[in-house]
């Protein structure tokens, strides 16, 4: 039994993701600020629920993505010379296939992405494929007979703000409700035939059938016109044209022995029915149904008109074919004809039109009739495939067309933006789906449409009034003792935490000074409390003095909690806790990272201690905290999918980091 994933999953999964970024919301966050020593001594991250909680628990920054960050990626592949490119074909798993080519054009920093259709029976690609035919829907033929699919081109600012070592973005537009790919493309693309492989032919099987000269594929058809008249039935001509046989070789001159073939005419490209003929010295009078076409098979002043005689490939009707309210449904069947080399074998089916809407299809050679009776008598019979397009018709979805089950995720690091810490350092980032983040009044909320370029400093940000640098920098850690106490023991004026709210209500807390009751919220006592129910019970927390933890009559309801320094601004503004130099009178922020651990608290206003180190038993300075903004968001909250750890980076103002995730599925 066999069991086959197609490339379809593959990109339905890929689709997923990319949907997904619109649907929900992703954000790519730093965490862990480690000194270059500390990132040695630490192990790497390994795919375990305590490295991931442990990073959403180090979040320092983030920054919001969404589609517009988002592009679905394949692999590069320059276009080599001396390559023998395969060709595109339904029978064949086309990520088994080198069908594909990029190329940059002399200096230029954008890439043409080509899909070969046709290598020229397997021979090398010697020409470069260029400019770009803006007909047949933009498929591009080089004089190698290589034939190609231009798809789509990746603009050099695209592929500079996406390209990997070996993969390039895949465009999008907005054209017409926007898609992915070349817009002209697209419109254009059919469900044609693709290609017609020759499987097997005899050898000569059409000698007596070489016109002219007949050194190559390019003349062994050739006749050129001598006289063309119309005939008393619409539509059909009687047009002569002159034959010569090649040397040592003869040909038919028997009445209709060149019927059932086309005239080709050489400017046009039109195919005409032959649908009898008659030898006349050594031309030929071919009775050719001409319809109302305009071309014109009579010789002017510039001489007789070039054409071609040549075999005819019977392909079936596309589906619109069956559909009676088209027509006329000819204009939708391909029409392809043979090409002979000098020796009359059948080398390649070469088009007029590639018809539309085919699903399926079937070609096989129409012999006229002399050589139809031996070729049915031998049984060596010509061999046909029709290739069919691939859904939608080439270049219509390159996402499925090249497989692309790649997606590249791209943000930057600015030191320009406000929310992007301009010191220190990170070692891991990684992107988090649905993180649940805090609005102005520390409520939880999901982040809408208006957040759709959101950015986050995630810090603890503790202002001290007055110039503090002198007593603390980057690297030091604090510590605040917190004490729980029940809501009884608590002094009126005094600031406290809730931790539980017991049984108290809202309306309760509210009576007491509090804004609600959710546990976090901080408020002032208020006389109230002496009228508080006597059976209400709840517990709250207030900053105390420094204790020693050491010490036998420790008390066990004071918690110690601690946080590292990441970054001290000096000269603060008191209103926007923006970083204003010429504030000489300002206040200092103090950025924290790493304040959440296996504490009951959370740090309160009002006293903390500074110590050098983490494992400093003496706390060189001591501070006041006045105002306290958490980061918006909650720790441990969203599904974290991928991070990545790496030697740390030090953030400065002037600095930016592009960070690029991959996803290959």
């Amino acid at each position: 039994m066999t069991k086959i994933i197609t490339e379809n999953f593959k990109t339905e999964t890929t689709h997923s993701l990319f949907d997904s970024l619109a649907s929900d919301n992703y954000y790519v966050m730093a965490s862990t600020s480690l000194s270059a020593t500390e990132f040695d001594q630490e192990s790497t991250i390994t795919n375990t629920q305590f490295d991931k909680r442990d990073f959403q628990k180090r979040v320092i920054f983030a920054n919001r993505v969404t589609q517009d960050n988002a592009r679905y990626m394949f692999f590069e592949k320059p276009w080599l010379r001396g390559t023998v490119y395969d060709e595109y074909d339904d029978t064949k798993d086309i990520e088994q296939l080198n069908m594909y080519v990029t190329v940059q054009e002399d200096q230029s920093e954008d890439f043409m992405v080509l899909k070969c259709l046709n290598n020229n029976n397997a021979t090398a690609s010697d020409e470069v494929p260029g400019s770009v035919d803006a007909k047949n829907y933009r498929i591009v033929t080089t004089q190698d007979g290589y034939v190609w699919q231009y798809m789509f081109t990746v603009k050099g600012a695209d592929a500079q703000l996406y390209r990997t070592a070996n993969s390039l973005p895949l465009p999008l537009f907005t054209e017409n409700g926007g898609g992915y790919g070349d817009p002209d493309v697209v419109t254009n693309a059919k469900e044609d035939i693709s290609r017609i492989e020759i499987e097997s032919t005899p050898i000569g099987q059409f000698n007596q059938y070489l016109f002219g000269a007949a050194t190559s594929q390019a003349d062994s058809s050739s006749v050129q016109t001598i006289q063309s008249k119309a005939t008393s039935t619409s539509g059909v001509r009687e047009i002569t044209v002159s034959t010569t046989a090649l040397t040592g070789r003869g040909l038919y001159v028997q009445p209709n022995a060149y019927r059932n073939m086309y005239l080709r005419h050489n400017t046009s490209g039109k195919l005409y029915d032959v649908i009898a003929s008659e030898t006349i010295q050594n031309n030929l009078k071919l009775t050719v149904r001409t319809g109302d076409t305009t071309d014109s098979f009579t010789p002017d002043s510039n001489g007789a008109i070039q054409c071609q005689l040549v075999i005819k490939i019977l392909v079936s009707n596309s589906t619109l074919g069956f559909n009676t309210s088209v027509t006329p449904k000819l204009s939708f069947t391909c029409k392809a004809y043979g090409v002979l080399d000098q020796n009359g074998t059948l080398k390649q089916i070469a088009f007029e039109s590639r018809g539309e809407n085919y699903k399926t299809a079937t070609a096989q050679v129409v012999y006229p009739p002399l050589l139809k009776s031996s070729v049915l008598a031998s049984g060596q019979q010509t061999i046909l495939r029709a290739v069919v397009s691939p859904k939608g018709g080439h270049g219509s979805d390159p996402i499925s067309e090249l497989a692309m089950s790649r997606l590249s995720v791209v943000t930057n690091f600015s030191g320009q933006n406000i929310e992007t810490p301009k010191a220190n350092t990170y070692t891991v980032v990684g992107l988090v789906k649905n993180p649940l983040i805090s609005d102005a009044s520390g409520s939880s909320t999901i982040p809408t449409n208006n957040l759709a370029n959101h950015r986050i400093d995630n810090r603890l940000n503790i202002l001290v009034q007055g110039d503090a640098t002198a007593k603390i920098s980057a690297d030091n850690y604090i510590e605040q003792y917190i004490k729980t106490i029940d809501l009884r023991l608590a002094v009126q004026g005094q600031s406290y935490t809730i931790v539980d709210s017991g049984n108290m209500s809202t309306q309760d807390f509210t009576n007491i000074g509090a804004a609600d009751s959710n546990i976090g919220t901080v408020f002032t006592l208020n006389s109230n409390i002496a009228n508080l129910d006597g059976s209400k019970i709840a517990q709250v927390a207030y900053v105390v003095d420094k204790v020693d933890v050491n010490d036998a009559d420790y008390d066990y309801n004071i918690e110690v909690i601690s946080a590292r320094v990441h970054q001290v601004h000096s000269h603060v503004n008191n209103v926007h806790l923006v970083t204003t130099p010429a504030n000489t009178d300002g206040n200092t922020k103090i950025s924290l990272v790493d304040y959440y651990g296996n504490f009951q608290h959370k740090f309160q206003k009002g006293i903390f201690y500074i110590k050098e180190k983490e494992s400093s038993t003496i706390s060189i300075n001591n501070e006041t905290a006045h105002t306290i903004n958490y980061g918006e968001y909650e720790v441990y909250s969203g599904d974290l999918l991928h991070f990545i750890d790496f030697a740390p980076i030090t953030r400065e103002a002037e600095k930016t980091e592009k960070i690029k995730f991959t996803f290959d599925f």
